[in-house]
Formats: C-alpha cells, structure tokens, sequence
C-alpha cells in the first residue's frame, strides 16, 4: 500500500520509531542516513543508482574559454572526490571516470576516476590564461548546496582563485533548467552542479551523455561538439548489440579523455526498510517484485486477546 498522506520527514518517523506504518521509504537523504543506521525498528539500504552528478562547464562565455582543454582538464584535477563523497555525501556515492557508472554493461573496461593531483591542475591551470584576479562563477540546486561548498572550497585552495557560489531554491531550479535547455539566454555561472538520471539497461550515452553535450541535450551549455555528435550517431546507428556497446565505450572514454565536464559522482539510493522486510531494490526502477517479509513481521505476528 502507498501513502501519499505524509511528508518524507513523517514517513521516516514513523518507519525508524514505530511498526505497523511504514515499512519502505525511498530517496532518505545521506544527511540522514545515521538515523536510519541507529533505529530499533528499520535498516539502511543501499544500491549504485543510476544518477549521475557532474559540474557542467558554459562554453557559452565570453570572458572564460571552457573550449580550453586545459583549463577543464584543471578544475577535474583540482578536486578531491573521495573527500566529495566522505564529506558530501557521507560516503554514500561511487566515483565515476565520465558518465557510464561501473556497473554498466557499456562501461570501458580499465577506466578509472582522475585523482587529485594539485601540481599538475595548477600548471594546466597556469597555461589556460585565466585572467588575474578573475573569480570563478559555481552554481548549484539547494540538493547539493553542501557538496558545491566543497568544491568551490577545494578549487580555490588548489587553484589559489577566488570562487562564488550561488544556490538555486526549488521554485529556481525550474527556471534554471527551462533556460538552459532553451539555450536563448547565456548563464550567468561559470559552471553548474546538475544531475541526471534514467530508467535503463545499457545505451548509457543516448541517457547521459547525449544530455549533456548532444545536439538535442537539454543540458547541453555551449555549442554543438561535431566529433560528439558524429560518435553518438555512429552508436544510434548500430542495428548490432555487441558494436553498440563497442561505440558506447568509445564516446565514454572520449569525454573523459576531452575533461568536457566536471565529473564528480555517482550518489547512492537510500532506503529505510522495516527490520523484518526483504526488500532487494533495483537501479534502474522502484520495484516491489521481489520483496517479502519474515514470520517477525508485524503483519505475520500472532496476537492474542484477553
């Protein structure tokens, strides 16, 4: 039975205090998530979800030359993801080279995340001819106000530039994106904090990647990218599962090895599950088919009256 009746903060209540209310909450918070671990009555899960976070670069500016691969190639290394993910996201989320998390079928094989490296991105960063004393734009959706703190905080300490952040309200976040996906006005931020995600198997790029820099993707901020553009239709044109896959990789490594975005994380799906509740969740969707409960569940319980 679903509830519509309450509010995420009620329906947590009830499944970590209480029994016979709430068996299931979906989308808990890694904020969260230690109230869950502590309760008598529930348990935390978590599965690789198919969301995937990334800072988008304005190719649009004037003033900013994101076309420079060095430039980009610097702010990726400028960054501490496994202190993103411990910080951020209370190590609930798995890094991710570009766009295809690992556990995809598409996923290129010996691909791995970029590390910190602070001398190298202050050298490339040095060579991309930032211009002295210009502050760098960040912007992100309240979702990840903290982790975009971070990230502005580990940038500027990296980079030795000065970074403003700005944090878009709910009511905002529409706007926000209905601009973007117009591409009639250029933003005002230097990069933004955005995720996607998607209901699949395989095909990541016609999910992801497409969506960020495709001709048709609605997140896509700057001109087209014509060697983008080219791989994506190569791989919508197989008719072949095992070619499909092939190009699939190929457009993967391609915008790891171009640094066309901030590639951050993959963030987790958080459940709160009643103790005597099998619950085996999906990646792609919210599935109930193969969840059960115990001889302890409330439901099962024998109760005898006097």
């Amino acid at each position: 039975m679903f509830r519509n009746d309450l509010t995420p903060e009620q329906a947590l209540h009830l499944c970590t205090t209480t029994e016979g209310q709430v068996d299931i909450v979906t989308q808990v918070s890694p904020q969260i998530a230690q109230k869950v671990i502590d309760s008598n009555y529930a348990r935390l899960i978590n599965v690789n979800g198919n969301k995937i976070l990334v800072g988008i670069f304005n190719r649009f500016k004037r003033d900013v030359d994101f076309t420079d691969s060095n430039l980009r190639l610097a702010l990726n290394l400028a960054i501490n993801r496994n202190t993103i993910i411990q910080e951020g996201f209370f190590g609930f989320a798995s890094k991710v080279p570009a766009l295809t998390p690992p556990w995809a079928s598409d996923f290129p094989e010996g691909l791995t995340s970029r590390e910190y490296d602070a001398v190298r991105a202050r050298q490339l960063f040095m060579q991309s001819g930032w211009k002295e004393g210009r502050r760098l734009k960040l912007a992100s959706t309240i979702e990840y106000e903290k982790v975009a703190y971070i990230i502005a905080s580990q940038i500027q300490q990296t980079l030795q530039i000065s970074v403003d952040v700005t944090i878009y309200n709910e009511k905002e976040e529409f706007k926000l994106r209905r601009m973007v996906a117009e591409k009639k006005l250029v933003p005002s931020w230097d990069i933004l904090l955005a995720n996607t995600t998607a209901l699949y198997l395989e095909g990541t790029p016609a999910f992801f990647h497409r969506e960020f820099f495709g001709t048709d993707g609605a997140l896509r901020v700057g001109p087209k990218l014509n060697e983008f553009d080219l791989l994506f239709n190569k791989m919508v044109a197989q008719v072949d599962k095992a070619e499909r896959v092939k190009v699939a990789k190929e457009i993967d490594r391609y915008v790891f090895e171009e640094a066309l975005g901030l590639f951050i994380c993959s963030p987790q799906d958080l459940y709160a599950v009643n103790r005597n509740v099998i619950f085996r969740p999906y990646r792609t969707s919210l599935e109930f088919a193969d969840t059960e409960v115990n001889d302890r569940h409330w439901s099962r319980r024998n109760f005898y009256f006097f």
